[in-house]
């Protein structure tokens, strides 16, 4: 397939993959290339003001859409590069960090690990391993996110901002329908309103996410939480999502366990 040829040399993921979960959004959902060149725009966007952005530039719906297809019906410029990149966090007790002058300091409220179970037997397209003639509650995607929701005794109702795993730009949306920002099949709608953007009702994303980082892949999960930190704190200048209080992180490990962290003021 010279498709993947192609994105093998580029040194990035399995395309193929990718395009599973755009198919289905496409065909149960109404999604269309328009809308997944439309969430690479709004992440370009918030790069620009990301000085730890590996990518700082704006790029139009035609670039996207005219860039090479890379694995029907996603583009070049809809699937994120591979990069190298480091992250670190330091913790404290609340009474230290106190003591040492931070009055309001942001709070790990929940961190959440789950591993799927095989064979699945809840539908998580792509299929690899699931029994049919069985069901759960909810898909592995959406556990990730539960668990730290029941951890934190919080809900996505509660959420002022959100960190995913953009792999492409169809998972974004995806994870917003896993992460219960909205209803399965609404995601469209709201980046079509503009409610996933910095100013909008939940925005997605205003560190650029892997859009404009690439995915360093032992780093990104915690520059997430660096970036909720910041956001919360008040200091992501240029991308500040304001009088943000409470942000849920979200990352996947291809055929491994996932993630979410929950950081609050």
């Amino acid at each position: 397939d010279p498709d993947w040829l192609r994105f093998r040399l580029l040194g990035m993921t399995n395309p193929a993959y990718f395009a599973l979960y755009a198919r289905r959004r496409m065909d149960l959902y109404g999604a269309t290339a328009e809308d997944f060149a439309a969430v690479k725009v709004k992440n370009s966007r918030h790069g620009l003001a990301n000085p730890n952005a590996r990518y700082r530039k704006e790029v139009s719906a035609d670039d996207v859409l005219n860039s090479a297809v890379v694995c029907d019906p996603l583009h070049l410029l809809d699937i994120c590069a591979t990069s190298d990149g480091g992250a670190a966090v330091v913790l404290t007790s609340v009474e230290y960090a106190r003591k040492h002058g931070l009055t309001d300091p942001v709070t790990v409220k929940a961190i959440s690990t789950v591993t799927p179970r095989f064979p699945q037997t809840t539908i998580d397209m792509p299929l690899m391993s699931t029994d049919a003639g069985s069901s759960a509650e909810r898909t592995f995607k959406e556990s990730i996110a539960d668990a730290a929701y029941a951890e934190a005794d919080l809900g996505p109702e509660d959420v002022d901002v959100a960190e995913v795993y953009d792999l492409s730009t169809a998972l974004e949306l995806d994870w917003m329908e896993d992460l219960g920002l909205c209803k399965r099949g609404e995601a469209e709608h709201l980046l079509r309103a503009g409610d996933t953007t910095i100013g909008g009702r939940i925005p997605v994303n205003p560190s650029g996410g892997l859009a404009c980082f690439g995915e360093a892949v032992p780093a990104q999960a915690l520059a997430q939480v660096c970036e909720l930190t910041w956001q919360l704190r008040g200091q992501a200048e240029g991308r500040q999502v304001e009088g943000a209080r409470v942000g849920i992180t979200a990352n996947q490990g291809l055929f491994g366990h996932g993630s979410s962290v929950i950081l609050a003021r």
